[in-house]
């Protein structure tokens, strides 16, 4: 799978396709739920990786289970 915000949106695009092919309300909304999460990371790829210059060692740690409630 690409990386480039072009490949992304052409998922996303690929996600409405889906979803106007659909006869089920639920699976329409999941595509366009898959689409717009596929728009997202785009934009965030578009951004380019400015954001990882700021995350710390520790901040990219797994996030803490900690107050996870475990029935």
């Amino acid at each position: 799978m690409g990386t480039t915000a072009a490949n992304h949106r052409r998922y996303a695009e690929e996600c409405v396709a889906m979803a106007q092919r659909s006869e089920h309300e639920s699976d329409k909304a999941l595509w366009l739920t898959l689409a717009q999460s596929w728009v997202l990371l785009a934009e965030h790829v578009a951004r380019g990786p400015s954001w990882s210059a700021t995350v710390t060692a520790e901040d990219a740690a797994a996030p803490s289970l900690a107050g996870f409630d475990q029935d």
